[in-house]
Parts: C-alpha cells; sequence; structure tokens
C-alpha cells in the first residue's frame, strides 16, 4: 500500500472542532483497507502515557475512494490523533505525518502525530444556528416590484415585462420589495439577499459611486432601513451585497486621485499605470479596480459595511469578486463585521474551489456553483451520468471542512447565469428536480427570483427579467415544491442532518438523518423510466 493510496488534509478540512466535538476524516483508494480507528488524545502532552480509541465508519463512497469519518468530544484543545489502518492484504499500518508507516513507536509520536491545537474561539469556525435553517430568496430590485408611485420615473425606459436590455430601467425599488415580504414568508424564506443597492448610474449597481447612499431610485436609505426593520419583524435576515473589489470611474475618490495624481488621497487606492490608466475589473473601464492591500482602503469599507449594519441592520454581507480581494482586506473585514454581529455571515462570490479563504478568518462559505454545474451536467447537458454525478457532489463536499459546508450558498442560478430551468429547455420537471437536490445538500439553498414561478432568462442580461405577478402565469406545482422544500429544511434532517449520498443502477439517492428523523430523496439520473422514477424524475420519502 502505497502513500498515495490514502489522504489526510489536516488543519480545518479534514479536522473540524464544532461545538466541543471534534470531527475527522480521510480518503484512501477502495480495496486497500478493511476497517481503521482513530487513536488520539486530547492532551497531546499525555500521548506517551496513554490514548483513545475511536473506530471509524465509511460515511461516503465515489468511484475510485472510500471516505472515513469519526467524532469524538473533546475534552481538551491540545488534540493529537494518528490512524490505524487494518489493510487488506493483513497487516496493520499508520497514518500521522510521517506518512504511511508499518509501526508507529508513540514514545516518539510528539515528532509526528496530526494535532489540532490552539482551538480558541476566535480561530475556529462555527455555525450560528439560524444559518442551519436559512433559506434565501435572491432579489435584483430592479427588477422585483414597483412600489414608490410618487417617485421621479423619468429613468425609466423599458414598460414592465418586457425583456431587459443591458441599459433597461423598470423601476424596482426597495419599497417594492417591502411590500411584497408577504410573499416571501408565504414561500418559506427566511434569509432575503439583495444585489446592490447603493448609488450607481447603472441598472445592476455594480458601479458604485457612493457606498453610504441608497440609490434614489431605490428609495434612499430610508428605505432601505424600513425593509430590514419590517423583515426582522417576519423573521426574515438581510444580506448585503458589498462590491469592494471595484468603484465607478465617477466616484468621488477615484475622480479626484485621476485629476490630482499622486497628491491626491486617493491615488493608492487604484492601480495606475505610466501612461494613466488604470487597471479595472474584468477589463471594464467604468469600474476602476480598488487596492484592497491599502490599510485606508480596509479601513473605509469597514466602517462601510458596520455602518450598514449598526444604524440600518443589515445581517450579513456577500462579497462581490471576492476572490480577487487581499486576503489582508478579508480579515480585518470579517474581523470588523463579527465585532459588529457576531451571528453574522460573510458569503464569497468564488466560483472555483475556495479552500484557503474558509478557515474561520475570512469567508464562511461561497456561492456554490460546485453545485449548480453538477446539476447542469446531469439534467441540461447530459455530460456525466448518475455514477460521476455522485463522483461529483462527494467530492465537493469533502473539499470543505463540515462547518463550512453548511454555510454555503447553495444556488441553481443567479443574476450572473442563465435560468437553470431555460438551461433545461424549460423542462420544469427537470427544474424540480434540481430544486430537491440543492436542498438536500449540506448549506444554505438560495432560490433566484421567480424561479419559483417558471420564469425563464438566458445570460445577462435575459436571466434579469422582470417578475411575473400575474398569478395565472405561475407554474404552481413549482412553487409548491419550493414551499415544500423549505418547510423541509427546517426540520431536523435537513437543517442538521448527517449527509449521504450513493448510486445504484441509475438512481442516486440523498439521506439526511437527524433526531430519529430520516428523509430520503431518490434521483432518476438516467433519460428513461427507471425504478418507478420517470427520466430525471426524484421523489422524496419520509
Amino acid at each position: 500500500m502505497l502513500n498515495l493510496c490514502v489522504s489526510h488534509i489536516p488543519g480545518t478540512v479534514d479536522a473540524c472542532p464544532i461545538n466541543g466535538q471534534m470531527h475527522l476524516r480521510f480518503r484512501v483508494q477502495k480495496g486497500m483497507i478493511v476497517s481503521s480507528k482513530l487513536i488520539y488524545n486530547c492532551d497531546k502532552n499525555m500521548w506517551h502515557k496513554f490514548r483513545d480509541e475511536a473506530e471509524m465508519k465509511i460515511t461516503h463512497t465515489d468511484s475510485e475512494l472510500e471516505y472515513y469519518s469519526v467524532t469524538i468530544p473533546l475534552t481538551d484543545t491540545r488534540f493529537s490523533y494518528i490512524f490505524e489502518l487494518t489493510c487488506t492484504d493483513g497487516k496493520i499500518r499508520y497514518l500521522s505525518e510521517e506518512g504511511l508507516t508499518d509501526s508507529y513507536d508513540h514514545t516518539l509520536g510528539y515528532f509526528s502525530f496530526f494535532q489540532y491545537t490552539s482551538q480558541f474561539a476566535c480561530d475556529t469556525m462555527t455555525v450560528p444556528e439560524w444559518v442551519k435553517t436559512a433559506c434565501c430568496y435572491q432579489i435584483f430590485p430592479e427588477r422585483f416590484a414597483v412600489g414608490d408611485s410618487d417617485k421621479d420615473f423619468s429613468y425609466v425606459n423599458t414598460r414592465w415585462g418586457v425583456k431587459p436590455t443591458p441599459k433597461s430601467f423598470y423601476g424596482g425599488d426597495l419599497i417594492g420589495i417591502r411590500e411584497h415580504l408577504d410573499y416571501l414568508v408565504d414561500l418559506g424564506v427566511n434569509v432575503l439577499y439583495m444585489t446592490p443597492v447603493f448609488c450607481s448610474p447603472t441598472n445592476h449597481k455594480y458601479e458604485i459611486t457612493d457606498y453610504e447612499t441608497v440609490d434614489p431610485a431605490f428609495g434612499g436609505n430610508e428605505a432601505l432601513k424600513s425593509l430590514i426593520e419590517d423583515a426582522h419583524k417576519l423573521g426574515i435576515r438581510v444580506m448585503l451585497d458589498g462590491v469592494f473589489n471595484h468603484c465607478s470611474c465617477r466616484h468621488p475618490f477615484f475622480l479626484d486621485a485621476q485629476k490630482k495624481g499622486k497628491k491626491s488621497p486617493y491615488y493608492d487606492w487604484f492601480f495606475w499605470k505610466e501612461d494613466g490608466s488604470y487597471l479595472t475589473f474584468g477589463g471594464v473601464k467604468a469600474m476602476p479596480k480598488l487596492n484592497t492591500g491599502n490599510p485606508e482602503v480596509i479601513r473605509y469599507f469597514s466602517d462601510v459595511a458596520v455602518m450598514w449594519m449598526r444604524d440600518y441592520g443589515a445581517d450579513s454581507w456577500r462579497l462581490d469578486v471576492s476572490d480577487e480581494i487581499s486576503h489582508k482586506f478579508l480579515r480585518a473585514f470579517r474581523d470588523a463585521v463579527m465585532a459588529q454581529n457576531p451571528e453574522a455571515i460573510i458569503i464569497g462570490e468564488d466560483w472555483h474551489r475556495a479552500v484557503r479563504y474558509l478557515n474561520g478568518d475570512e469567508y464562511d462559505g461561497i456561492m456554490n456553483y460546485g453545485v449548480t454545474k453538477a446539476c447542469l451536467d446531469l439534467l441540461a447537458f447530459h455530460t456525466i451520468d448518475s455514477r460521476l454525478f455522485r463522483d461529483r457532489i462527494v467530492r465537493l463536499y469533502h473539499t470543505y471542512s463540515i462547518a463550512a459546508n453548511q454555510k454555503m450558498l447553495n444556488l441553481l442560478d443567479s443574476h450572473d447565469t442563465d435560468r437553470f430551468l431555460t438551461r433545461v429547455k424549460g423542462d420544469a420537471g427537470r427544474f424540480r428536480t434540481a430544486a430537491a437536490i440543492m436542498f438536500f445538500n449540506p448549506g444554505i439553498p438560495c432560490v433566484y427570483y421567480g424561479d419559483e414561478i417558471g420564469m425563464e432568462g438566458g445570460y445577462d442580461p435575459d436571466c434579469r427579467r422582470t417578475f411575473e405577478w400575474n398569478e395565472e402565469n405561475w407554474d404552481k406545482d413549482t412553487r409548491n415544491l419550493i414551499k415544500q422544500l423549505m418547510k423541509l429544511k427546517k426540520g431536523p434532517a435537513l437543517s442538521d442532518g448527517d449527509f449521504g449520498v450513493e448510486e445504484k443502477d441509475g438512481i442516486i439517492t440523498f439521506t439526511r438523518s437527524a433526531d430519529k428523523q430520516t428523509i430520503k430523496l431518490r434521483v432518476n439520473g438516467t433519460p428513461r423510466v427507471n425504478k418507478g422514477l420517470e427520466a430525471y424524475g426524484f421523489e422524496i420519502i419520509m
């Protein structure tokens, strides 16, 4: 048996302390071992005198690997451990920092056992209780509802319901959202995520000219405050969108730096080239990139975030283009946000594997496009079968710690993608299957506005159509399913239950279990009737 056959990532991925318990796991090539146990001591200084043991179980498998896990109570913060493997060749081997060995000298364990020490609260990723039952709804404010009938409508250039162009304005605002909070409550929503609401010349508001003022077209600061107050009364938390990687070329700080050069106090807030040009987000000249390694930039935006939380009641933040922001910024930003509200979470817009950001000192989770892509590949693109889908989900789950998985923002689509229903060519059945999968995965399910009633749309700007308020045009079967799933998410199994996913004969089975409640989701991952399920259909078994 070779070292390449087995892997354990110490630290926050495969060793994760939560609420007085340590969760440990490793992965091993199939057919290599028959059993495993954890050898550990909660006080590493006592290793040479005694050690405890705990049997490990296979909790997941994919086409190549078996994933062993165990959870034990912590009695000290100086945790040390190794793994004992009973191999198929009859030998006992040990996995430690030295790799795989045929023997292990416990008297010299202090040289090579794995350890997870210094478990200070400020260094440990936690999962707020509200997160476990969170059901999120994303709204693009300009397109959800018009509430302020007395405002200046001179900027509106497109009639509600007409397909959007990049320059379309319809008049949606925060008052419109507040007036429809009962709709969200009826659906089961308890977290509202809105794309940016601050002053901007664009309809999407990602080109911000003033971070301290809500765009007048949305109703201004008081409209946001009223919306959040009313949302809180209904049990809904509000997550704002922080655009701190870049700003608008019309922002006063940028204009001052552009005009005065190095004499401007804001010159070092941006990245300038010798010819006077500057770095931008995505090559868009209207969006100059901010120097998020600059302490003054860090201080300003941290203060801005705290202001919106302290004075207006914002609960959490989603960070735009967060993988292009400095780690220094993210750590300081988190410190400021958590000092204001320890129950807040920070979601990063990171489309890729974000392990280095999820150690408890930067993000809490990411927009989990890994789940999105797996569902698309199975149900829309048909590039993977049910077995490979199972592999994708298992490997994605084991990419992150148990704590981080619970705080992932799982989604099928967003303001940056084609709508899922359009990707599956309007097949509501396949959309519903994907929605069920999203809710059964650990994390926070996020429904993009209108998905629940069957709204379609291609790539931006088509995915940003206006909400359809005529109930005669709603897909009520899909909406009822979303309501059912949101209700289930608030129960013990989907909120905090063990997570399992298996595949056999084209059927993918998700299992969530907790407090004597077990719920299964069976998905037919084939294009034909299979085991009583329609092609790409599903069933929930209570």
